[in-house]
């Protein structure tokens, strides 16, 4: 079955449920061996039980999703039952993420512009982005009327602006991003309320990280390491932390003199 590509943030939540899966095992364990035996060896149960499961997490890479035709009927009877801008935006990214229909998935979103969603902005700017249509992205995100009081669609407007390499500019669209969230939080997208929450440690996390990295290519490594850290931080799974890279070879302050 093929694998889909998940953003770091969605595999994120996903690899916390993995881990929360097998702890459960090992809760179970744990009760069974206290009552069988002594407290000694339910901790000892427990504590194995709970770092066997934190390396499962850890070396876990990817999901494989529901079958394709499961995944259909799902979405069908899903967008039959509601029509709101956010199930739009979940039908689109399941054509685009499951069933590789980038056209498709883009055709949709934009009849549903006019709605100004957030969200459904959003998810269009990011398959542009990643079908290679970074101005076309641009155009969409800051034709939102949202576009400077939203965190995703700042943050989206930030990633777009770094791949075209206005990297000042994206860094003035993170930094407003993590303002905005850290006031009033992200926006809610449906999810129940343990996914909302690692959804926004996620996202804030990924941020800080992609902030890092702009602050490299600027060369202001203090200010790197700290996003660095900062993004490490919200995170329990330390296979996707983040280490500041070292600035390019070709830069000012990496170039020796010749003279």
């Amino acid at each position: 079955m093929q694998r889909v590509q998940y953003d770091l943030e969605l595999l994120y939540v996903q690899k916390i449920y993995y881990f929360m899966f097998l702890a459960t095992f090992t809760i179970i364990a744990c009760a069974i061996t206290l009552w069988r035996f002594d407290w000694k060896s339910g901790l000892f149960v427990l504590g194995s039980g709970l770092g066997l499961s934190y390396i499962a997490m850890l070396k876990k890479k990817n999901f494989i999703p529901p079958g394709q035709k499961t995944t259909a009927r799902r979405m069908a009877r899903a967008i039959s039952q509601d029509t709101s801008p956010l199930s739009i935006a979940r039908f689109a990214s399941q054509l685009y993420y499951y069933f590789h229909k980038p056209t498709q998935a883009i055709s949709l979103l934009e009849k549903f512009l006019s709605s100004h969603d957030p969200l459904l902005c959003m998810t269009l700017g990011d398959i542009l982005l990643k079908e290679g249509k970074a101005k076309r992205a641009l155009y969409v995100l800051r034709d939102n009327p949202h576009s400077f009081v939203d965190p995703l669609l700042l943050s989206m407007q930030g990633h777009v602006l770094k791949q075209i390499g206005k990297t000042p500019e994206a860094v003035r669209m993170f930094e407003r991003s993590l303002h905005l969230a850290k006031q009033n939080g992200f926006p809610h997208n449906g999810a129940h309320l343990v996914t909302q929450k690692l959804l926004t440690l996620s996202y804030t996390a990924s941020i800080h990280h992609t902030l890092a990295d702009c602050y490299v290519i600027l060369e202001d490594l203090p200010k790197a390491k700290r996003h660095c850290r900062a993004g490490n931080r919200l995170l329990f799974d330390l296979s996707l932390w983040h280490y500041c890279p070292q600035p390019p070879i070709g830069s000012a302050k990496n170039c020796k003199k010749s003279y």
